[in-house]
């Protein structure tokens, strides 16, 4: 069976793509509990960031196994990407949306959890 290479921006996209889909379903569960139960909206922004941190990892990995090294780089790229998207993405559907120091933080969380899962991933896949 022949190996594909695929190009670590191709890569990147299917990580982003991918985590946006699990953002989204993480936002959806969250706002089905909220409505639908008894948990408030007290915790939105943990669990705003505990999702980014977490998606933000998953995508630093898919991204840097398709590279053939800096992993590091290939993770810390698609975190700030996420967090630019989420940022763009929160501008247009909000216009009065404004990044307060909470999103900063956000953004550097989500590109050092990039640049996290792109060491497991480029160390992952050298190790087979």
């Amino acid at each position: 069976m022949a190996v594909v290479k695929t190009s670590p921006i191709i890569a990147m996209l299917k990580g982003l793509i991918v985590s946006y889909i699990l953002t989204a379903a993480v936002f959806l569960i969250y706002a089905l509990l909220i409505t639908y139960t008894d948990v408030t909206e007290e915790h939105i922004s943990t669990a705003a960031l505990i999702t980014t941190v977490i998606v933000c990892v998953i995508c630093g990995f898919i991204t840097a196994r398709s590279a053939s090294s800096r992993g590091l780089i290939w993770g810390i790229i698609s975190g700030v990407l996420y967090a630019l998207l989420m940022f763009i993405t929160g501008f247009l559907l909000i216009p009065s949306f404004v990044p307060t120091s909470k999103f900063i933080v956000m953004s550097v969380l989500a590109a050092a959890a990039g640049g996290l899962g792109g060491i497991i991933g480029i160390n992952l896949k050298h190790t087979k």
